[in-house]
């Protein structure tokens, strides 16, 4: 029987990539946006590794690169199955309708923990931010395809947005918008990578802003051989303690650790009614928790960080 569905695999080269799963020799995904970029790096990183400790002898799929794309078209080129296999996206019920999510959160829902990317001359104005209605008199810089941009719109606060994510930053710096909110291991990199281009763009500390949200691996809908394939491997580095020591190391997430060094003086909480089903977001085997965020005493259990 296997021969035959590997024969089969072989002949019917233009049947969709899921009937063959089990037997996939490449994987293919969007081409990043830039060669050295950290996010890209670590998700494609962590993509190899959940297929070499979920593979159980298969050969594991080499990964091809494809063309670079907007999240958008990534979303309707995995669900009619062309051009890529499987990508990383922001978690939302929509794309958790349209194509099969891996149930596991891929930075244990760091993204969620915004710090806000801001002029060196607005700092006095958000040290008076104090509510949520004092935040929404100013205008965000946000993606206009992030899978959290919905998130920021619920909750009333105002956005510019833009599908170049170069372009957030020349107009944060241009005074277009106030505040360009990222997640806590992001900001600081990206403001120091551009230091030369915009001197007077800063992370602003004091304030954290929190919503319940991850990056999950998406697959065709009905490629669930991949998906599970990817699960036990997630599953397992979780187990060995590999994830949290992945995060640790890599550049895209390494600066967020220890945890409670980040710890806010102000924590500002929007809910996400467009959370995945699946998520569990209570479970600290799978998310980080605000708790993770405070530094506490010798009385006190330790923040898992």
């Amino acid at each position: 029987m296997k021969l035959w569905f590997t024969n089969l695999c072989v002949l019917v080269l233009l049947w969709p990539s899921w009937l063959c799963a089990a037997e996939l020799s490449v994987l293919h995904i969007a081409k990043p946006r830039a060669s050295d970029d950290p996010a890209y790096l670590y998700f494609s990183g962590l993509l190899q590794k959940a297929l070499e400790k979920g593979a159980k002898g298969r050969a594991v799929p080499q990964l091809v690169i494809t063309i670079e794309m907007a999240e958008d078209r990534m979303v309707r080129e995995l669900r009619a199955d062309r051009i890529i296999d499987i990508f990383w996206l922001g978690g939302s019920k929509e794309r958790a309708r349209n194509l099969l999510m891996v149930p596991v959160p891929l930075e244990r829902g760091l993204v969620g923990y915004r710090q806000f990317i801001i002029r060196k001359e607005r700092i006095a104005e958000f040290d008076a931010i104090k509510t949520l209605a004092d935040l929404a008199k100013f205008k965000a810089c946000h993606g206009a395809q992030w899978g959290d941009t919905e998130i920021l719109r619920a909750a009333h606060l105002p956005l510019v947005i833009s599908v170049n994510y170069e372009s957030l930053f020349k107009q944060l710096a241009a005074g277009r918008c106030d505040y360009f909110p990222r997640g806590i291991h992001q900001g600081k990199v990206e403001v120091s990578s551009r230091a030369a281009a915009f001197p007077d763009l800063i992370v602003y500390e004091p304030l954290m802003l929190h919503y319940t949200f991850a990056t999950y691996f998406y697959v065709h809908p009905k490629n669930h051989a991949l998906a599970q394939w990817l699960q036990d491997g997630l599953e397992k580095m979780i187990d060995d303690g590999e994830l949290i020591a992945y995060m640790q190391e890599q550049e895209h997430t390494r600066h967020a650790f220890p945890l409670s060094g980040a710890e806010p003086k102000r924590f500002l909480t929007l809910p996400n009614s467009n959370l995945p089903a699946l998520s569990d977001e209570k479970n600290p085997r799978y998310w980080f928790q605000s708790s993770d965020f405070v530094v506490q005493d010798s009385a006190s259990s330790p923040a898992q960080n």
